[in-house]
């Protein structure tokens, strides 16, 4: 609200004065705002926490994490925007890339490729032994049979040049010659037969390893494949073999050789057991690094996340630590990942950040180098376990949903000069959305700290800072805010839930004593800001 100015918190550098609350006046009519009701919003994890300095969770230890692939890439295809051209175009161009980049691996997988069949030398021996065994034509078998009656055999010879023989012009002459045109007719069609098999099976086989040396390169390279993280074990002792076994029955890979052929070219020191997280569109170079990396550091670093905190600060802090990059968690964190918290809240389609307001304020263990993606789920998971039953049984009473609630709790976390405050202040801003006619806007500096703070420094668009300062700015716009405009501790959350009932529609704090003044009128209000320091 209209008085406070540069409040401190910790961590937080939340700029410029607060201006002096307005008599009640009904907002333009050319503004974007949003109805008293306000915005909606949505999200996604574990660990014990450690005690926090003036926390209602004090007892508890470090919010703690799965053991994660500290290197492993922030799924990106999440930034990757769906392509506008006809799916056969994408595969073309699938496959043109799979083919450019695949070439500079050809010769690297041929070799190893050829050491792993030297590895299989007996069987396939054995494979080229029976494949080498003569086929024998059933004309021909026939023809080395004696003949029926002791009648003489035909040599080859005969059989083609018989015209002018005795049996030609004897009684049995019909006979006989049927007889051997039968044979000549079997020979025949054998090897039409068999010369058309053979064609067939040679045009198949070029159209198989044609579409096949397509289909490694794609494997290899991780084309077309989903960008699910998908996390497992590999057990103790496992050995290469095993070990793509294991990735295969996840679908990490489908090709077993082809892995092998990797690891030959990549040739890395080991393959390390334990817990490791991939993805099926990574490509084999990619997972053997991370099957050979992921084990070599285990250090870990806590980071505290104060009350009041936005996501931009998180993410820069996160990176300062050498927890992940702050683009990729403000990425990731603001995706949808079809968790259970995430379906309770409902998203405003004008919200900055989609999930501002869920990064709960806590002390978190994370590891060096993890991904944005193990921080989003723990965060979303911790988040989750401190929003209870009853909290939100408390705010179907209300008739409030849960971004609601968190985004008026981010303003009161902002304008109160006091923990103690905090329901008072709640009470203010509550009655001002229960009588929308008398005061249409909340004025709240803390919304247009966040458009100065937040939206400004981050977007470089006019007419997107525009559209936003309309969208957040409750001066400007009716109602709640678009969203949250920091990351509310739970007392804030409380307050707003379990609310002072007053008849309070103003407040000011004095900047330098954090003292708070209420007031029903606005000419008890001006008298309150010359106590505050105010105004003269």
């Amino acid at each position: 609200m209209e008085n406070k100015e540069s409040k401190k918190l910790p961590d937080i550098d939340f700029g410029s004065a607060s201006k002096a609350m307005q008599m009640p006046k009904r907002a333009p009519s050319q503004h974007n705002g949003r109805p008293a009701q306000g915005s909606a919003g949505k999200s996604s994890g574990e660990r014990p926490r450690r005690p926090m300095n003036n926390r209602p969770d004090a007892n508890e230890n470090p919010v703690h994490k799965k053991r994660p692939a500290p290197n492993a890439d922030t799924p990106k295809q999440e930034k990757a925007k769906t392509a506008e051209t006809p799916v056969n175009e994408q595969d073309e161009a699938a496959v043109r890339v799979a083919n450019e980049r695949i070439t500079k691996h050809e010769a690297m997988l041929d070799k190893a490729f050829s050491e792993i069949e030297e590895e299989k030398s007996e069987e396939a021996a054995k494979a080229e032994e029976k494949s080498a065994e003569p086929i024998i034509d059933s004309a021909e078998e026939i023809t080395d049979k004696p003949v029926e009656n002791d009648e003489k055999k035909a040599s080859p010879l005969e059989f083609h040049n018989d015209y002018s023989s005795p049996e030609r012009k004897s009684g049995g002459k019909k006979k006989k010659k049927k007889k051997s045109k039968k044979k000549k007719r079997v020979r025949f069609n054998g090897s039409i037969v068999g010369g058309l098999t053979i064609t067939i099976v040679v045009i198949s086989l070029s159209i198989v390893l044609a579409t096949s040396a397509i289909s490694l390169g794609m494997e290899y390279l991780g084309i077309n494949k989903t960008a699910n993280e998908i996390t497992f074990n590999i057990p103790e002792g496992s050995n290469n073999d095993e070990i793509a076994d294991i990735l295969v029955s996840k679908n990490i890979i489908t090709n077993k050789d082809l892995f092998k052929a990797a690891l030959k070219i990549k040739k890395p020191a080991a393959l390390y057991p334990g817990d490791i997280t991939l993805r099926p569109n990574m490509s084999y170079p990619d997972i053997i690094e991370n099957l050979a990396t992921m084990r070599e550091s285990y250090e870990t670093v806590s980071v505290t996340i104060p009350e009041g905190a936005t996501l931009l600060q998180v993410a820069k802090k996160l990176e300062k630590k050498g927890v992940c990059s702050a683009d990729d968690f403000l990425f990731q964190f603001n995706a949808d990942l079809d968790m259970d918290v995430d379906k309770k809240i409902t998203h405003s389609s004008d919200a900055y950040y989609a999930m501002e307001g869920y990064f709960f304020p806590d002390t978190y263990e994370f590891y060096v180098g993890d991904s944005a993606f193990n921080v989003t789920q723990t965060v979303r998971e911790h988040f989750a376990s401190k929003i209870t039953d009853d909290m939100y049984k408390r705010m179907d009473e209300l008739g409030m949903d849960l971004n609601e609630v968190i985004t008026l709790a981010s303003i009161v976390q902002w304008e109160s000069g006091s923990v103690e405050d905090m329901p008072r202040v709640a009470s203010v801003f509550i009655n001002r959305l229960n009588d929308p006619d008398t005061f249409p806007t909340l004025q709240s500096d803390a919304t247009k700290n966040y458009v100065k703070k937040v939206i400004k420094k981050v977007e470089t668009s006019t007419a997107m800072i525009d559209h936003y300062t309309n969208c957040y700015d409750t001066y400007v716009c009716m109602g709640l805010p678009a969203g949250p405009v920091c990351n509310p501790g739970l007392d804030a959350i409380n307050a707003v839930l379990y609310h002072e009932d007053t008849d309070y529609y103003y407040f000011c704090n004095n900047l330098e004593t954090g003292e708070s003044f209420f007031a029903e009128t606005y000419k008890q209000h001006k008298k309150n800001l010359k106590k505050a320091g105010l105004s003269e």
